[in-house]
Parts: structure tokens; sequence; C-alpha cells
């Protein structure tokens, strides 16, 4: 079974600690005990290893692929052992080489799709206007009786046309975000949906069945796990709408996970202590590839790439 991105986030992570210098003692027992944890964590460094001794190229063997692993106390014959296995390789360096796209049965799923990078904005049959993110799939149903979107995946904007007696609904998951005349985003991650307004009111309902109304300049939190619906002051902008990153004092790991969205390699914050690091700054998301450079000059970051990950390190 291939690892999950998210395992291949973790190992491209201990990646960068480990080649960009020696490992601590503690460190060392840390990815030790990592490794050990599962099979699939084992898998998962292995074939970052492999993509990143792919990409240098320094020789065909397997010796400098082992090379490449960290040094600890104590031997790893296991992780030797997946890394002499040479067709395996062949097969995870392909698998790592090849492009990020959606899922193709949620794009099959869908009446509209974008690929990463690739933002669309679709006038409605009813007059609303919808501005699908890129990498993001929504499934439309206009009726005489009722508006229905359904976001798939990603994020959306949408400036919804006046109909008293046909309210729009957006679904994401178990979370329903309905209004008559008014602009808000919904956006579906990984942890949950969150529901942000800028103009008129958004009453959002979640698994629970409680309503919340929310009103211009306020955002909601619903995760998949609690289910619960958590309100605060509108903290992102819809700037991606005009093909801008507008941030002003957010988290680093944030700008870099906006950044994520619009780039086919995976965007890695090799040292977690600078995931606060707040940045300032106004990135093209028309070049993503230059928006990241841009970011990490003027934040004096460095970047290392391998396929499919990207690397920022201070």
């Amino acid at each position: 079974m291939n690892p999950t991105e998210s395992l291949l986030q973790q190992a491209a992570r201990w990646h960068a600690i480990a080649s960009g210098r020696d490992l601590s003692a503690d460190e060392s027992r840390s990815l030790d005990s990592w490794l050990a944890q599962n099979a699939s964590h084992r898998l998962a460094y292995a074939d970052i290893c492999a993509a990143a001794f792919a990409l240098e190229q320094t020789q065909a063997a397997a010796e400098p692929i082992r090379a490449a692993l960290p040094t600890a106390r104590s031997p790893r014959p296991w992780l030797r052992w997946g890394l002499a296995a040479g067709a395996p390789l062949l097969l995870v360096f392909a698998l790592l080489a090849g492009p990020r796209v959606g899922p193709s049965w949620q794009n099959w799923n869908s009446d509209l799709y974008t690929e990463i990078g690739k933002p669309l904005s679709q006038k409605l049959a009813d007059g609303s206007v919808l501005e699908l993110d890129t990498d993001s799939a929504v499934r439309v149903r206009l009726s005489p009786e009722r508006r229905d979107i359904e976001l798939i995946r990603g994020r959306l904007a949408i400036a919804v046309a006046k109909d008293p007696n046909r309210p729009l609904h957006v679904r994401s998951g178990d979370v329903d975000a309905m209004a008559v005349g008014t602009r808000f985003v919904v956006d579906r991650g990984d942890l949950g949906t969150e529901v942000g307004v800028h103009e008129g009111i958004v009453r959002v309902t979640a698994a629970d069945g409680k309503p919340v109304d929310l009103g211009a300049g306020q955002q909601a939190f619903v995760g998949n796990d609690s289910g619960a619906t958590r309100v605060g002051a509108l903290a992102s902008n819809d700037g991606w709408t005009r093909g801008m990153l507008s941030v002003e004092q957010m988290p680093l790991a944030k700008v870099l996970a906006e950044l994520d969205r619009y780039l086919p390699e995976r965007i890695i914050l090799a040292d977690e202590t600078h995931a606060a690091m707040p940045i300032t700054a106004t990135l093209p998301l028309d070049d993503p590839d230059a928006a990241l450079r841009a970011l990490a000059q003027t934040s004096q970051l460095s970047l290392r790439h391998i396929p499919r990950i990207a690397y920022v390190m201070r």
C-alpha cells in the first residue's frame, strides 16, 4: 500500500532535518521511535530517501541511497533492506515524481472542478457568481424550489443572487451554509469546514442541527471530529479570487498552506519551530513558484526541491 500524503509529509520533514545536519541524541531516538511505530512510516521514509537520492543522481547503486539516511547509534536493517529492493523503489520514484492531482472519482462525480493552480469563475443559471479555487470540485443543483451546491473538495467563494423564496445552500460534509443574497467563502479542509462571510448574513448548521447566524466580518469553523461550531472574527480574505494572497502577521505555516494549494509539489516546513513566524506580504497566486521564492527571500528562508516536495528551511 502506498503511504498517504500525510505520512509522506511527516517523512519529508524528518528527511529535511536529518539531511541538513547531524541529529542530536534525542532527535535520533525520536526518529527511531517514529519509524518503529508502523511499517507504513518506514515505507514513507524510504520513499522520500529514494526520491532525494534519485534527484541528486550521485550513483545508481543502493549503497549511496543507504548513505543518504541519517546516521544513528544503532543500524536500521529493515530500512536498508527496503532500500535495497530496487524494483519497488523504481515504482516509488514514479509515484513521487508523478503529477499531484485531485482524486479522479471526485472530478467524475462533480459538475465543475479545477486542477491545481487553475481557479475558475462561473456564472450560474440563477445569476449567482461562483469562484472555484484551485484543486476544488462541486456539484450544482438548481431547481424552481431549491438552490444547492455541494463542495466536494477545496474552496469556493460565491456571490449569491437574491431570491428570498429560494435560499442558496452550500453543503460541505455535514455542514450546511444557507444564504439569500450575500457573499461568502466555504473552505473544506482535512480537519473540517470553514465558512467566512464578506457581505450579508449566512446561517451555518452543523451535524448537531443547531444553526448559527454569521454576519459580515465573521467566520465559523466546524471540526470533522467534534462537530462543534467555533465562531470568530474573519481571519482569511478572498484575495485569492483576484489572484493575490495578501497576509498581515499571518503565521508562516498558514501562508505555506495557502501556497501549497497552488503548487504541484507539496510544501514542507522542515523546522516546526518557525511555524508561528509572522508574515506580512502580498504574493501572486498566478505564479506560485515565484511567490514561494519571494517569500523565502524576504523571510530569510531557503528552499530545497526533490520530486513532489519543496522543503522550506531557515
